[in-house]
């Protein structure tokens, strides 16, 4: 409870006013202030140079408090005005976000501010024992009725990283954290990701195997960040208080509404690009949404349990013929 507790951290990031509807599309609007201007959200400023090839030459990184106030000054120009507009705002989309990435979900889809909010932890994990994760699920169906929830990952992400080299200076409460994703490569049969594991394993001239920690481009790297977000949206799906309220909305005699989605991405902050991961699943009875993300051609190895089926675009869950 104690290591949940500790890197599963709350944070609701209200960034105008949402599009309601069922296609699973992020409303665009223009951010104040040229792309590589520093925000509150912990933007990694050298990705946003790379993503954007114009960065601003004023731009600097936030290293001091009184950096942070100068900006804090700034903002206040226009955060009355903000707060005004925000005021009866709800947002429509909620990510399940890592706590490395340093580039927010409002930045990433150029998102309206209000649109969407973020629970983050180290390596974009959901468990159901977890209570910080489900209160923050609860909070977003309840009350802030988001209609689609996303587990956000990031290739290179550093938390995946330290479950593959398992480096002994790491702290006992992050790799009982992150001990999930250490079995999850141990036991993956995805091609990539077993290549990557025997490759690092002891061999003539390198007894003691491969210590350092693979690229942000090695296949099986990438490869292990999709399924990790895999592994979330499959917990969510079989384990969440979503599913439970999904379940018990399904036995009572006037259900409610409850068109709440969930989906599986993957960043590249090399490209800017988001992928699909092909695993996405809603409310049984309802077509899930269009998504119009490039998916990975290797979301297809995604390891079902044989009395589940997967849940793919036009699909449903029928939690009836599948409850325990």
């Amino acid at each position: 409870m104690l290591v949940v507790q500790l890197f599963s951290l709350f944070i609701l990031t209200f960034t105008s006013l949402p599009v309601h509807g069922s296609p699973l599309t992020i409303p665009k609007a223009p951010i104040p202030g040229s792309a590589s201007t520093t925000n509150g959200t912990g933007q990694a400023l050298g990705a946003q140079k790379s993503l954007t090839g114009s960065p601003n030459s004023g731009t600097r990184p936030l290293r001091s408090l009184g950096q942070l106030y100068d900006g804090n000054k700034k903002y206040r120009e226009s955060a009355r005005v903000e707060a005004e507009v925000l005021a009866d705002d709800s947002p429509s989309f909620m990510f399940f976000g890592c706590t490395d990435n340093r580039i927010s979900p409002s930045t990433i889809f150029n998102a309206p501010k209000g649109s969407t909010i973020s629970h983050n932890n180290i390596a974009n994990q959901y468990s159901d024992s977890d209570p910080s994760a489900d209160a923050a699920i609860a909070y977003a169906i309840e009350s802030l009725r988001v209609q689609h929830i996303i587990v956000l990952g990031h290739y290179g992400c550093k938390g995946v990283e330290m479950a593959i080299t398992r480096p002994p200076t790491v702290s006992d409460v992050i790799k009982d954290w992150l001990q999930p994703i250490s079995d999850l490569y141990r036991r993956a049969r995805r091609a990539e990701i077993v290549k990557l594991r025997d490759s690092r394993k002891p061999q003539r001239g390198k007894p003691d195997g491969v210590k350092e920690a693979p690229p942000a481009n090695d296949p099986g790297f990438r490869a292990l960040v999709e399924e990790n977000v895999k592994h979330s949206v499959n917990e969510l799906r079989g384990h969440s208080l979503l599913t439970e309220t999904y379940a018990k909305n399904m036995m009572t005699d006037k259900p409610t509404s409850l068109d709440v989605f969930v989906h599986g991405f993957v960043f590249d902050e090399a490209t800017g690009e988001v992928n699909d991961l092909h695993v996405s699943f809603g409310p049984p009875g309802k077509n899930i949404p269009n998504v119009p993300f490039k998916a990975v051609q290797a979301a297809k190895n995604f390891h079902r349990e044989s009395y589940r089926p997967g849940i793919f675009k036009g699909k449903t869950w029928d939690f009836k013929a599948h409850s325990h």
